[in-house]
């Protein structure tokens, strides 16, 4: 078990819309790479030469994330050719999201810290014409080894704790666009990824060598890489 890479050979042919494979093998996957920090650490030192993943990294920008409540690193460890990626989430303070769904399956290990979770449902049609607030159906704790799994069509929000980090599994893309729900009138702010930025906005954002290596630093002063 050498890199990520080797790990990840199940979720090549897997049905992202099948959730309880996806749940199965992304934890088995998750669990190895977490009993096996190294193959963090060396990810990490080898990003800065890697361009075609520190371009997909993001580092938070008070501007380009005015209103999303979404205060958090992305940092992209992997992407396959099938389209999935594994990347580490680290959560700053403040990180309060409105609920949204995602374009993506995915599932997601808590390394550190825990998160509040709100989960509202599934995505609906109704809501388009005559907007309505989601109210949540389930709320949980999600704590430091949790594991779950959400289909891209699921409404969830998260709070997390000052520095938290999750290690994330995203799948393939199933659809064009996502969208956030405003939680003072139940309007749709719809997202296309990158799509929908401009190159100044990507840029505010991108993680540079010099923030990747703080980081790093701090992520191994947490004890995150082994």
């Amino acid at each position: 078990m050498d890199d990520i890479a080797s790990v990840v050979e199940p979720l090549r042919s897997l049905d992202w819309e099948e959730m309880e494979a996806v749940e199965a093998s992304c934890r088995g996957v998750l669990e190895q790479i977490s009993a096996n920090r190294h193959l963090l650490r060396t990810a990490l030192e080898e990003l800065p030469g890697r361009p075609e993943l520190l371009a997909l990294c993001e580092h938070p920008d008070a501007e380009a994330t005015a209103g999303l409540g979404q205060q958090l690193d992305k940092i992209v460890l992997y992407e396959d050719e099938s389209g999935f990626r594994v990347r580490m989430h680290v959560f700053w303070s403040g990180c309060d999201d409105l609920p949204h769904n995602h374009r993506w399956s995915f599932a997601s290990l808590i390394l550190k810290g825990q998160f509040w979770h709100a989960l509202y449902g599934p995505e609906t049609d109704e809501d388009t014409v005559d907007p309505v607030v989601p109210k949540p159906l389930q709320v949980r704790m999600e704590r430091t080894g949790s594991i779950y799994a959400l289909h891209h069509s699921m409404l969830h929000s998260l709070v997390s704790e000052e520095h938290s980090v999750s290690l994330f599994i995203r799948g393939p893309a199933a659809k064009e666009c996502s969208y956030l729900v405003d939680p003072a009138d139940g309007r749709r702010h719809w997202h296309r990824g990158a799509a929908d930025e401009s190159p100044e906005d990507i840029a505010r954002k991108r993680m540079t060598p010099a923030l990747l290596r703080e980081l790093t630093a701090k992520l191994d002063t947490w004890g995150i890489l082994g």
